[in-house]
């Protein structure tokens, strides 16, 4: 056997279809070469092989976050941050230092209030429990328009809040006779009728900032692209290897994608989901039929950056969806374009996509009961098994929809952290157990056999908490288990957040398992997540993290490689 290129000591769980475990595993040409004893893979050194002692801490394959948003994520750090604000005071030092700093005229955009990644509570975090408005905000910054943002129901939870100051409200041509278009948005007013700059948004997908903020700056494409730099380093930091974006990617996120990999700066294998701009569904046929032949079956790419399949929305506020197709460029803090199909609209996408080979993939969240009528539809006019159409973000389920879900053939995946975690206490408590259990039904699907992966989906990133979400499924509020009997093993969990990723990039003969062949992406975690209390995995952490041979995180990061990535 020739020599490695290095050898990584510790101990190593392979997450191969045979539970296989060894002392050290070793790498040639971005690939690993044999996991075995420490004896054995010590006999593979040779002159030049470079060795990484981990003894102690645990290797495992790197995440497969099926549901990253890293894009978005970045996004959460590229402007002035208001995460240290306790008060409204706080709130305007930093917003005068700002104005000290710009130059007068130009907008004032920070972050939300709250604490990143959560922003949880908004306001309420703050001293006096409400955003700043439109007149302390004016003496923070007299010569500039200032926007705080809100940080959208994906970050946080409605409702949401945002505040100008009064520039920033004429910019955007609001007085005490504006009215939002789309529901759920709401111009605060006082006594008089006259609107205190407070926005609030009680949608899950902002929709605010599209109706009625016209004039507030947009992220920048250079900033974008620094939020993806900034994202690749920060979910390299947990471990991360591989992210499929099956939300969707706007064109415009693909070509910053695009662009950093012909950089050769993309270090983490991506796999993104078309997301192209219907101005009506007439259009569809035509761009389906000529302009996605790069998306068709498994699509096109690399080991690091591949686009497959077309993201097909179900449901949404039909406003919203008008109001984004104006701009499509307007993404705000998502990478996709929003849309909104109904239902007749759905199933007329989904059949044109099963003609043209274009893998669906949708978002179901606790509307899959809806939905399923209408794929199966489609699947009885043009099969669509073996075809891994994927439906996303799966909520609220039931044994009837698995089986239905079983006969159609498709590929399913969880956010755990969100539906087991972030918001069951308010949607899902006060159902039955049994019911309960199948809410983000990881266990459920694998003992079906149903191809299932799990996402972070941003909340947090790290995908160790996951993995606790899934094994432990407590609720933020309240700490209770949700449905004790949809709560998986650690094995199963680890597998959901590692090597099952690989069959919806169409992968899985390449990449997952530390196995002779796949693909060196691993993670060196503090501890083993098998042998530690199910309670204490979300308190693990990465220490380092390898890409196709090369570290990305950790001490060695910034040592020579042999990853295979221009």
């Amino acid at each position: 056997m020739s020599s490695a290129d290095a050898i990584v000591l510790g101990n190593v769980i392979t997450l191969d279809a045979h539970g296989t475990r060894g002392e050290a595993l070793a790498v040639r040409e971005g690939k690993v070469l044999a996991v075995g004893f420490r004896a054995a893979i010590e006999a593979l050194r040779g002159a030049d092989t470079r060795v990484f002692d981990y003894s102690g801490r645990t290797i495992i394959p790197g995440f497969n976050d099926t549901h990253a948003h890293l894009d978005s994520l970045g996004l959460q750090s590229v402007r002035p941050s208001l995460a240290k604000a306790k008060s409204i005071d706080d709130v305007l030092d930093i917003v005068r230092r700002l104005a000290a700093d710009t130059e007068p005229g130009r907008w004032i955009v920070t972050t939300p209030v709250g604490e990143p990644p959560f922003f949880f509570g908004g306001p309420r975090q703050l001293r006096e429990g409400r955003m700043p408005d439109r007149h302390e905000l004016d003496r923070a910054a007299p010569d500039h328009p200032v926007h705080i943002p809100a940080p959208s129901g994906f970050w946080g939870q409605p409702p949401c809040f945002s505040a100008l100051n009064s520039r920033a409200l004429a910019l955007n041509g609001i007085d005490r006779q504006t009215a939002p278009r789309a529901s759920g948005v709401e111009i605060e007013k006082d006594d008089r009728g006259e609107p205190t700059g407070v926005i609030i948004d009680r949608n899950y997908t902002e929709a605010a900032l599209l109706d009625i903020l016209p004039a507030v700056p947009r992220f920048s494409t250079d900033e974008r692209l620094d939020a993806i730099r900034r994202g690749l380093a920060a979910y390299h930091a947990k471990g991360t290897t591989s992210i499929y974006e099956g939300h969707g990617a706007a064109p415009a996120v693909v070509s910053l994608y695009r662009d950093l990999h012909q950089a050769g700066e993309l270090r983490m294998r991506v796999t993104l989901v078309a997301n192209p701009v219907l101005h009506s569904i007439h259009e569809a046929d035509r761009l389906y039929r000529d302009w996605l032949a790069h998306a068709r079956g498994s699509g096109m790419g690399d080991a690091w950056l591949r686009i497959s399949g077309i993201q097909v929305p179900y449901g949404g506020d039909p406003v919203v969806g008008e109001l984004a197709r104006k701009d499509p460029s307007d993404l705000s803090w998502s990478g996709y374009v929003k849309q909104a199909v109904g239902p007749t609209e759905f199933e007329h996408l989904a059949l044109l996509a099963a003609r043209h080979d274009l893998r669906l993939h949708t978002i179901a969240s606790d509307l899959i009961e809806k939905l399923l009528p209408a794929l199966e539809r489609v699947a009885e006019q043009t099969p669509i098994s073996g075809k891994r159409w994927v439906i996303e973000h799966v909520g609220r389920s039931s044994p009837e929809v698995i089986a239905r879900l079983k006969k159609l053939g498709v590929g399913i995946t969880l956010i755990p952290a969100f539906h087991a975690w972030k918001v069951s206490g308010g949607r899902y408590l006060e159902l039955p157990d049994e019911q309960q259990a199948y809410v983000a039904p990881a266990r459920q699907l694998l003992e079906a056999g149903i191809p299932v992966a799990a996402g972070t989906d941003g909340i947090p990133h790290d995908p160790l908490f996951t993995v606790w979400a899934m094994v432990n499924r407590q609720v933020r509020d309240g700490g209770q288990t949700l449905g004790k009997a949809g709560c998986t093993t650690v094995d199963q969990a680890l597998r959901l957040m590692t090597t099952a990723g690989a069959w919806f990039s169409f992968e899985e003969k390449v990449k997952g398992p530390l196995q002779p062949g796949y693909f060196a992406d691993l993670a060196v975690l503090s501890e083993d997540p098998t042998a530690v209390a199910p309670e204490r995995l979300r308190e693990l952490e990465c220490l380092a993290t390898m890409v196709d041979g090369g570290w990305v995180y950790g001490e060695h990061a910034a040592e020579p490689c042999h990853g295979n990535n221009p």
